[in-house]
C-alpha cells in the first residue's frame, strides 16, 4: 500500500539553530546551523526513517536556502550537509547562493546507494 504524501510544514527554531519539518504538527526532520563570524552554514540534516522518501529533506532544504536568501548576509552561506548540497546540484538556481565544501561531508550518500544496490 502507498502512502499518500503529508503536508510538510517547515519553520525556523533560532533558539536551537535548527529549520524543522513537521508532518501533522510532528518534528520529523531538522536541519541544522551554525552562524560564525556572520556567515550562516547549513551544516546536518536527519529525517526520522520511517518519514524518508517523502520530500521532507527537499522541503527543509528549500525552506532553508529561500530564508538565506531573504536574509540581509552579503556572503553566501556555507553548505556542510550533504543532502543540501545534492539539492543544490539538483536544482542549479541555488549555486550562486552558496558554497559548498564537500571535503568535510561524511559520504551518506554513497551509503545509501551501496545500501540499494544490495
Amino acid at each position: 500500500m502507498n502512502r499518500s504524501p503529508a503536508a510538510v510544514e517547515v519553520r525556523k527554531d533560532e533558539t536551537t539553530r535548527l529549520y524543522e519539518a513537521l508532518i501533522d504538527g510532528r518534528v520529523v526532520g531538522s536541519l541544522a546551523y551554525e552562524t560564525t563570524g556572520g556567515r550562516i552554514s547549513l551544516t546536518h540534516s536527519y529525517v526520522d526513517p520511517d518519514q524518508r522518501h517523502r520530500g521532507v529533506a527537499s522541503a527543509l532544504a528549500r525552506y532553508a536556502l529561500e530564508d538565506l536568501s531573504q536574509s540581509q548576509s552579503q556572503s553566501k552561506a556555507g553548505v556542510y550537509c550533504g543532502f543540501v548540497a545534492d539539492y543544490v546540484e539538483d536544482h542549479p538556481e541555488w549555486k550562486d547562493a552558496v558554497d559548498i565544501n564537500r571535503s568535510a561531508f561524511i559520504a551518506t550518500r554513497t551509503a545509501r546507494d551501496a545500501h540499494r544496490e544490495r
